[in-house]
């Protein structure tokens, strides 16, 4: 799995990073291969046009893969018992830039496995080999389960809320909902979190900025000056709520990039996710 193995690796804790990785997609029944070849590249291709339901046209463009692969980037293929589950593919910015990982997908059989966790894993040690120590991404901020795991299983940081980052997307996943991403930047350096770990749900004195009532989010209640923690909701199922209530989901775009883009803006720091899908924010008030 670790396509270094047996050379001479120097970057700080690169050796640890590779044996976390290849022991995440042993457990997984994962196998990662790096894509440089464009039938590598088709493969990578075809599942990530399928998990995104993408019909007649790709996703991404497998030249496009190969030519990211060829200038030193990341293209991987992910296979579980011999057959394609899932693709990953980010590049390098500026020297002293995290690596961006632009897109990672599974399809939803190899979902709620920990194949998830191994394709971070997998990046993480090889940005580290290649001397990269952050990286970041974007996800839609209205996906429950994309956010509880980047936040607290990876122990990511949600930095910035952007409105339609991509613009108008016209696959099935994102066709009429508008494109609104939340970055995150995760601290390679820092020891991923163990699976499992123990974490709090309970906020008692925490203000509810947006709440969920009967599958709908509330109005906007700006947190008082004397309130430092937040509590921001959203749908458990946003991705059903899609196909079954356009409108409703509409709804909760709008009322979500109001309140998460407005609380960022005015200095507040996202800290954690909760089981009860709602976004913690915390601020330090000035004496």
């Amino acid at each position: 799995m670790n396509p270094s193995a047996g050379s001479t690796m120097t970057a700080p804790g690169t050796a640890a990073a590779w044996r976390l990785a290849d022991q995440a997609c042993a457990a997984a029944g994962l196998v990662m291969d790096d894509a440089h070849e464009p039938a590598a590249a088709r493969r990578a291709a075809e599942v990530l046009s399928t998990i995104w339901g993408r019909h007649g046209t790709e996703m991404i463009d497998p030249a496009m893969l190969v030519a990211i692969a060829h200038a030193g980037n990341l293209v991987t293929v992910a296979t579980a018992d011999g057959e394609p589950v899932g693709a990953a593919a980010g590049f390098c910015g500026p020297p002293g830039t995290p690596f961006h990982s632009h897109i990672v997908g599974l399809l939803p059989s190899a979902t709620g496995r920990g194949l998830g966790r191994a394709v971070k894993l997998y990046q993480r040690a090889w940005c580290l080999e290649h001397g990269i120590d952050a990286m970041t991404w974007t996800y839609d901020p209205l996906v429950s389960r994309n956010a509880y795991f980047n936040i607290r299983r990876l122990g990511a940081r949600a930095v910035h809320y952007y409105a339609g980052f991509y613009g108008e997307m016209v696959d099935a996943v994102n066709a009429g909902q508008g494109s609104d991403r939340m970055l995150i930047r995760w601290d390679l350096t820092a020891p991923p979190a163990e699976p499992g770990s123990p974490a709090t749900d309970a906020y008692p004195r925490a203000h509810v900025a947006i709440e969920n009532i009967a599958d709908a989010p509330s109005g906007y209640a700006p947190p008082p000056d004397d309130v430092d923690t937040v509590l921001v909701a959203i749908p458990r199922e946003i991705e059903d709520m899609r196909r079954t209530d356009p409108d409703l989901a509409r709804r909760w775009r709008r009322s979500t990039r109001g309140a998460l883009g407005t609380l960022l803006d005015e200095g507040w720091t996202i800290t954690d996710f909760t089981r009860s899908c709602q976004y913690v924010l915390h601020r330090e008030r000035t004496s």
